[in-house]
């Protein structure tokens, strides 16, 4: 109890009641102790002098948060990937498996104790699926096989904690990592040319590859003409048409234009590096390989806009990344590139990272701001917008991480620009980064013009002969049949949407012929119920009750008339759900119970 108190005492301390103090403070005690213990919660809330309500409302709400544990405190925690990609590949014979040859069950500990079994929707290592993190330490690739010999090998007395130091034991023989040469593949490389190429801790080698060439620019140019400069770099960002990477598509020179023009003290510059999508990865690649690219373009992004607080919000499975973001904003600080005085120009800007708790409705950027301010992360009705009233009420820039890739490559030069916009369709210009995974040999990241056929980019992924299925979008996404139509499909935003899809991260799942389309449908409700948020009523009951219709219509009960319902509770959540979440969640279950009804209610 005591060793515990001194614990909250240092994260409180550590946090200093910032932006995520919270999540700070819940995240160290995790990773010291494995739970939340219910002494804890008290503590935590006299601590941030908040009500005990609060913290527990906070903690209940994200999935990464325990507050309970076995008997003796000691066991081997088994997440599994139950995203698209991860099926795709296998997952469902593996999850199998796991629960049959060790007695588990998801959100249970074994009879013995020895094991807890959870699950998350994607660990962002859908080019080498199926993954699995055990003790936390994640294996990619992993077969039924390869399991067995990760459980013989921590079989081996263990220490009296939680959660196993990852260093205590090494990985199978068999066991293969994927690296950055297998996941990026050659393309029209804008953002990704230097992963894999340069040290990504190492600003000497970011400067001889090109980095901070755009910063400079920024600099030079903001303290020469002032806010006439700024507007220059707005009007350039307009005149790209770049549209944010993170799903929406929405302009990019829009969005820092209205919170330039916003009258406020405080403004905040926020990167949503919460990626959930399945089959999405590309932001991890690049924080990984590439993250001064994109603090550079939050260190613009600030400048421009006129914020001088930046914050990355880190989801909470992407712990390589969590260190080396860590890191590069030590070093940039150090370099000059952060603080009070950014290379010796007056002008002011710092990075902070908040690493999430596991929830993927806090990719949609006003959950995730009420996150950030110790709330759980439900979503805020709109207007007004965040460029208007975001983070504590503030203007606020909000880009995912790609989004400040690019800005940085289309600031570099006026040549960077007019390549730009030579790239990709009329109202889709530049270049995706493709995420290609499941039934396909040449799995990874193709960065190609918007526009390049479904057809044309299969085929450098290389996909099965068996290929049936191709959901595109992520989990939000439609499933299109591998035929001629979808084949000869333009991958761009409007191109997709005029399909009855959406673009998303540019995550693309390959499903072969072995496809269970019934257990996908309700994996895929199982999923939306999981991750609604709950604050509005046509999600919170619309997701619960078009799986039980959909597995009525499985039983033969009633199929057609409970097929008019469904289409009538999805035709209500796309109008009257208040975010993304619920509004999409007619694409993927309209699309399958169109394309695929004969093999669902099995005519």
């Amino acid at each position: 109890m005591e060793k515990q108190g001194k614990l909250i005492l240092r994260l409180t301390e550590e946090a200093k009641g910032g932006q995520g103090s919270l999540f700070y403070i819940l995240n160290g005690i995790n990773e010291e102790i494995g739970y939340i213990p219910e002494d804890a919660v008290s503590q935590v809330a006299e601590s941030l002098n908040i009500s005990k309500a609060e913290v527990y409302g906070f903690l209940s709400f994200f999935r990464n948060y325990k507050t309970d544990a076995a008997d003796n405190k000691i066991y081997h925690k088994i997440v599994v990937c139950k995203s698209e990609s991860c099926e795709a590949a296998g997952s469902k014979q593996l999850l199998e498996h796991i629960k049959t040859s060790l007695n588990l069950d998801f959100g249970k500990y074994s009879p013995d104790g020895k094991y807890f079994l959870d699950y998350v929707y994607c660990f962002g290592h859908c080019a080498a699926s199926p993954a699995v993190m055990v003790d936390g330490l994640l294996y990619e690739k992993v077969t039924s096989e390869v399991f067995d010999e990760i459980i013989k090998m921590i079989s081996v007395p263990i220490k009296n904690l939680v959660s196993v130091n990852p260093a205590d034991f090494k990985k199978p023989e068999n066991y293969i990592d994927a690296n950055v040469s297998e996941i990026v593949k050659n393309g029209e490389l804008l953002v990704f040319k230097r992963c894999g190429n340069i040290n990504p801790l190492s600003s000497f080698d970011y400067v001889n590859a090109g980095g901070f060439s755009a910063l400079k620019r920024v600099i030079d140019e903001i303290k020469s003409a002032g806010d006439e400069g700024k507007i220059l770099f707005i009007n350039e960002l307009k005149r790209s048409k770049l549209r944010g990477r993170g799903g929406a598509g929405f302009p990019t020179g829009i969005k820092w234009e209205t919170v330039f023009k916003e009258q406020s003290k405080d403004k905040y510059i926020i990167c949503n590096a919460d990626e959930g999508d399945s089959g999405a990865y590309a932001d991890r690649i690049l924080l990984e390989n590439d993250p001064l690219s994109v603090m550079e373009g939050m260190v613009i992004a600030g400048l421009i806009a006129g914020a001088k607080s930046g914050f990355i919000y880190l989801r909470a499975e992407y712990a390589t990344a969590k260190f080396i973001v860590e890191s590069a904003i030590d070093l940039l600080r150090k370099a000059g590139y952060l603080g009070k005085d950014i290379l010796g120009s007056g002008l002011e800007f710092d990075i902070n990272l908040i690493v999430g708790g596991g929830s993927y409705v806090c990719g949609e950027e006003t959950a995730l701001m009420e996150s950030i301010e110790n709330r759980r992360g439900m979503v805020r009705q709109r207007p007004p917008v965040p460029a208007v009233s975001g983070l504590y009420g503030k203007p606020t820039v909000l880009n995912n991480v790609l989004t400040f890739a690019y800005a940085v490559y289309i600031f570099n030069n006026n040549s960077n620009l007019k390549y730009f916009l030579s790239l990709g369709t009329e109202n889709s210009k530049g270049t995706m980064p493709f995420q290609v995974s499941g039934a396909v040999k040449n799995p990874g990241i193709f960065e190609l013009p918007f526009g390049v056929t479904l057809r044309e980019l299969l085929k450098l992924a290389e996909a099965d002969e068996t290929a049936k299925t191709v959901q595109i979008g992520g989990p939000l996404g439609a499933y299109f049949p591998l035929s001629g139509e979808f084949l000869d499909l333009k991958l761009s935003y409007e191109d997709v949407f005029e399909k009855g899809g959406i673009l998303g991260h540019g995550g693309i799942v390959v499903f072969d012929d072995s496809m269970d389309i019934k257990y996908r449908l309700l994996s895929s409700l199982d999923f939306f119920i999981d991750e609604s948020c709950g604050k509005c009523a046509p999600c919170r009951i619309g997701t619960v009750r078009v799986k039980e219709l959909s597995e009525r219509i499985l039983k033969k009960q009633n199929t057609e008339e409970n097929l008019k319902i469904i289409d009538e509770i999805l035709e209500s959540m796309k109008y009257l759900s208040l975010c993304g979440f619920g509004v999409g969640m007619h694409i993927p279950v309209r699309s399958l119970l169109t394309y695929y009804k004969n093999e669902i209610i099995e005519v």
